[in-house]
């Protein structure tokens, strides 16, 4: 109880320093909401921002009540520590007041990632914050967070908060072949530039494919698209290494609208040069015994599911096709549907499926109803378990898939089976000390 009072006096102390600090300093604002691709299409935004603007994003995924106030003010997390939190408090002061030498400095942008786990979450935050530019990504029929909300059109509804923050003449950009967000932004008085593959879109993916290397076990090295981005008329082949998926495209597509939108300088294809994917989303990382890794760790939802299995689905590969996947959480009264579609769609498109959780039998039965044979199906209790059975199976290649929500720890089945686990810390999600101690 104390703790969860102390944590909601220090939220309001460093909301209300944010907001001072939004008044005091008049940046301009591109904020990120959706349900899936949110971090990395705020990562790419700042990609093709930050050698042209004094820019700031958000960190990791802050995005939520206090993550929010800490990307605007500066600050770090300071976990469980309370001297830490006190120092950011005073720290927040001096930013939020332009006093010191923490008041000096502050960006021309800021590009922050607005998330809702809760009803009520984006309508608090819109109330004091109004972007000049809001980015719609992707919604999901079953969305993540879902069990919070009464209906998922409450949560998408909570989303269009934010679009409605926009200050006056604000500039949407929406996902052109995202039904839910299209039909969602019909009557907004905004000037609205669409991206995606729809003929429609502004910033439009004309093409996108895997590239592999040149070795005989024909290994998957990253992903290229082509984007006509609306600027002049250009077109911009932007490639990126060690990571895959089509809907990974999507961050590319939105940022390349940002672009034109703010008058970025130089070639998208160099802004995305030195570009990385976040940690534990879609990373292709090298495995045991010449085993290839799709480290999907961070967390999951049926639609980001789906599309992880899809990727997987169209590898050309020497090997089997194994998919690891963990429970997805918080989607309440619709958890059990979600877990047989996903399970179906991988009976569809790998060889293996290991699921990890409680909700295996789910996975199970969409599995095998979609044809997958009964000796190609495993079950754990947990990630550890699984980590374990698979680094002695893996051969020269495989590639795993690795994917479950966030409580489901499952950036230790691919830690379990990286090649080098000394790398763990610089490739894998979750490898901080607060996180691996739990």
């Amino acid at each position: 109880m104390i703790k969860e009072t102390l944590k909601k006096i220090v939220t309001a102390i460093l909301t209300a320093e944010a907001r001072r600090a939004l008044k005091t300093h008049a940046p301009k604002i591109v904020a990120v909401t959706g349900n899936v691709g949110k971090t990395s299409t705020k990562d790419a935004i700042y990609a093709v921002m930050k050698d042209s603007f004094s820019v700031r994003k958000s960190e990791k995924s802050f995005n939520s009540e206090i993550g929010l106030p800490l990307t605007i003010l500066g600050l770090d997390n300071a976990w469980s520590s309370l001297g830490g939190w006190i120092r950011n408090i005073a720290r927040g002061a001096q930013v939020a007041f332009g006093i010191g030498e923490a008041g000096r400095g502050f960006p021309v942008w800021l590009v922050l990632e607005v998330g809702a786990d809760h009803p009520g979450d984006i309508e608090r935050v819109s109330k004091w914050l109004h972007p000049d530019i809001v980015v719609l990504t992707r919604m999901s029929e079953t969305p993540v967070h879902v069990e919070f909300f009464p209906t998922p059109a409450d949560m998408l509804a909570e989303k269009m908060f934010l679009a409605k923050a926009l200050k006056p003449g604000g500039t949407l950009i929406v996902n052109a072949d995202d039904p839910l967000f299209m039909n969602a932004v019909k009557g907004i008085d905004a000037n609205i530039v669409l991206y995606g593959e729809d003929k429609k879109a502004d910033a439009r993916i004309i093409e996108s494919e895997v590239v592999y290397d040149d070795s005989p076990l024909f290994i998957p090295r990253g992903q290229y698209a082509i984007i006509a981005s609306g600027r002049d008329g250009r077109t911009d082949r932007v490639e990126l290494e060690g990571v895959i998926g089509r809907h990974l495209m999507y961050p590319l597509a939105a940022a390349c609208a940002v672009a034109g939108i703010v008058g970025a300088k130089g070639p998208l294809s160099d802004a995305f040069a030195d570009f990385e994917t976040p940690r534990g989303r879609m990373r292709v990382l090298e495995g045991l015994s010449q085993s290839v890794i799709i480290d999907d760790s961070y967390n999951s939802s049926p639609m980001a599911s789906v599309e992880a299995l899809k990727t997987i689905g169209a590898l050309a590969t020497r090997g089997r096709k194994i998919a690891v996947l963990g429970d997805m959480r918080e989607l309440g009264d619709l958890a059990e549907g979600a877990h047989k579609d996903v399970g179906g769609v991988a009976g569809q498109t790998v060889h293996t499926l290991v699921a990890v959780g409680p909700m295996a039998s789910f996975y199970e039965n969409g599995a095998r109803y979609a044809g997958l044979p009964q000796d190609h199906f495993l079950s754990f209790p947990d990630s550890t378990l699984a980590g374990e059975y698979l680094a002695g199976i893996v051969r020269a290649g495989d590639v795993v898939l690795v994917k479950g929500s966030q409580s489901m720890r499952m950036e230790r089945v691919s830690l379990a089976l990286l090649a080098d686990p000394a790398k763990a810390g610089e490739v894998l999600v979750r490898q901080d000390e607060e996180w691996v101690s739990r």
